[in-house]
């Protein structure tokens, strides 16, 4: 089960050489997945991976690349879109940009409001009788909508990308606060977290040190606690903050995996050291709370 994946949204401005020591960097600590979505950059993020991967033979082998589609983005109307046309045009799509015959993962991006399970599932069938991809997964689907899309498919959905982290994890804290008259246990996660644990679905977790609107590590403004306590386990490990942020994830019996938007070689080493960190369950709910929550 994956513990890293690197996520692949920022690569746009980078040149082919900074791609693939990033690719590099990854692969000397153990990350072999990459994340990537047919909207990153306007496509120009899977193109300039593409170009990476050609520069080192059998360098494909070494990865597993995951893409994402569904999310709409052109001057007639933004919009969500799950159709079988859209889904198979913009695999099609990414497996020319990135210069490979096969995507190993292919992701729903968001859910469409206009959603047909047999639309998806047609979409999906075709793809992998065709070869061109291997497992699937969603982005943003509640356990509601993975139930009705699992109901049409004969493939296993095998992950769902959900933003979390210590700043945002309303799955965990409505699951702490069930049944009580406050926010926390207003019910945002509609029992994905326990849905997902309950069908062996593991969750990607995008944005996972992203507090109110950019990073919570170093901002103490909305997070001078949260700092705090990441600094003083980040000296009591031997790691960076960033580290334990990521290891306060890993802890999660779920088996999350975290997903890393890092450009930096020299950060993917420092944040991969949280595999090998066992925060205690103490030090787990003095971060969970350093955020102003408060335990029923």
């Amino acid at each position: 089960m994956d513990k890293f994946i690197q996520g692949c949204m920022k690569i746009k401005n980078m040149s082919v050489k900074e791609v693939r020591a990033l690719i590099d960097a990854n692969l000397e600590n153990g990350v072999n997945v990459f994340d990537h979505a047919d909207i990153y950059g306007a496509g120009e993020c899977e193109t300039l991976f593409g170009k990476a991967l050609k520069e080192v033979p059998g360098l494909r082998e070494k990865i597993v690349i995951q893409t994402k589609c569904g999310i709409v983005k052109d001057l007639s109307c933004h919009r969500y879109d799950n159709s079988t046309n859209y889904i198979l045009d913009c695999v099609h799509k990414s497996l020319k940009r990135l210069g490979v015959e096969k995507i190993d993962r292919l992701l729903i991006h968001r859910p469409d409001a206009l959603l047909s399970p047999e639309e998806i599932a047609k979409a999906f069938d075709r793809l992998q009788g065709d070869g061109v991809v291997d497992t699937f997964g969603v982005s943003n689907f509640s356990s509601g909508q993975i139930a009705l899309l699992k109901n049409s498919l004969r493939q296993k959905i095998e992950y769902d990308q959900v933003r979390v982290s210590i700043a945002h994890c309303p799955m965990i804290e409505n699951g702490i606060n069930y049944n009580r008259y406050n926010d926390a246990g207003v019910n945002r996660d509609y029992g994905t977290l326990e849905y997902c644990r309950l069908n062996k679905i593991q969750i990607q977790c995008y944005s996972p040190y992203k507090g109110i609107n950019k990073s919570f590590i170093g901002d103490n403004l909305h997070y001078r606690t949260l700092n705090k306590l990441l600094k003083q386990y980040a000296f009591k490990y031997g790691v960076e903050p960033n580290a334990i942020a990521a290891a306060w994830l890993l802890k999660h019996p779920a088996g999350f995996a975290v997903i890393n938007g890092t450009t930096k070689p020299e950060r993917v080493a420092q944040i991969v050291k949280a595999k090998d960190i066992t925060l205690t369950r103490s030090e787990w709910y003095e971060l969970y709370k350093s955020v102003g929550r408060l335990l029923p």
